[in-house]
């Protein structure tokens, strides 16, 4: 009877011991090394513009680097602090869409976010546990997540080989007599996306993760309503203000080779699309570790004295 309630007692405990093993490690930092691919007005597919991933041009994919934190609430539930540093681009020269290309606007961006999320794991992957689904075959990790943060970004164009802050530059007429004031460089962003990952050795995880981060700002690119009047613009900002406003080509290629005339930028007439706020995507390598293996390893230091 003694050893039946031991035995009982014991396996109570192993169960408990199985049901909290998450806690020891509930602390994790990971670092994500991947591409950008901006979805806004420049650029794009070879057709009017659209929304989305429709309009996605492989040819605007930049770098971007990620760190974050992330501290588990349950097994599968979690927070997570992230800091985004990433380059965005667009550029008219790579869509054949005929009003597009005489447009000939371009910019490129140093972007850095920083976003808290939450992050809901469908399948978990502990170290040194297999996965709570009991899989003996195979366990990784799939999750999800979304978030909300802030983003600074700093759209630039090339002049004569220099390249500019278009902000002060009001290429819209922002700032000029009754127009609406320069736009503000921070906007909130949503981030939301999908990853899996994998035990590699001990604490450490190797993954992908892919997200879609809507924006609430639609100058990311420097680009949202129609043309201002030019000439007011040069005179009450230069040369180059308003020919960064304004450098279109005059003309489009046919598919024949011709140039066609086009006048498609006067004043009034359709610069960007104030309807649908900028996005970007990202996909990323990621690499995480489990700060219980720092302990780990102290423990181990220490009873090497002895």
């Amino acid at each position: 009877m003694f050893l039946l309630l031991v035995g009982q007692m014991l396996q109570a405990q192993f169960y408990d011991d199985r049901r909290s093993h998450w806690l020891v490690y509930r602390h994790e930092v990971g670092v994500t090394v991947g591409l950008t691919a901006f979805l806004g007005e420049l650029g794009g597919a070879d057709a009017i513009g659209s929304d989305g991933l429709r309009d996605w041009n492989f040819n605007q994919n930049r770098f971007a680097i990620s760190i974050d934190y992330q501290y588990y609430l349950r097994k599968n539930l979690s927070v997570r602090a992230n800091f985004l540093y990433a380059y965005l681009s667009g550029d008219d020269k790579n869509t054949k869409e005929a009003f597009r290309s005489n447009r000939n606007l371009h910019f490129r961006s140093t972007s850095m976010e920083l976003t808290g999320m939450m992050q809901f794991y469908f399948l978990r992957e502990e170290p040194g546990r297999k996965s709570h689904f009991d899989n003996r075959s195979f366990t990784m990790n799939v999750y999800a997540f979304l978030g909300i943060g802030v983003l600074y970004f700093n759209p630039k164009a090339n002049y004569n080989g220099e390249w500019v802050e278009l902000q002060p530059l009001g290429t819209e007429g922002q700032g000029i007599s009754s127009q609406p004031a320069l736009y503000s460089r921070f906007t909130a962003v949503v981030p939301l996306g999908l990853g899996v990952s994998k035990k590699v050795w001990n604490y450490w995880m190797l993954g992908i993760e892919v997200s879609y981060r809507k924006t609430f700002s639609d100058y990311i690119d420097d680009v949202s309503t129609v043309y201002y009047n030019n000439d007011k613009i040069y005179a009450e900002r230069g040369e180059m203000a308003a020919y960064l406003a304004d450098p279109s080509l005059g003309y489009y290629i046919d598919d024949s080779g011709s140039q066609i005339p086009l006048n498609s930028t006067e004043e009034g007439m359709q610069r960007g699309d104030p309807e649908d706020k900028d996005a970007y995507l990202t996909g990323s390598f990621t690499a995480r570790f489990f700060l219980a293996g720092l302990r780990s390893g102290r423990k181990r230091s220490n009873r090497s004295f002895f």
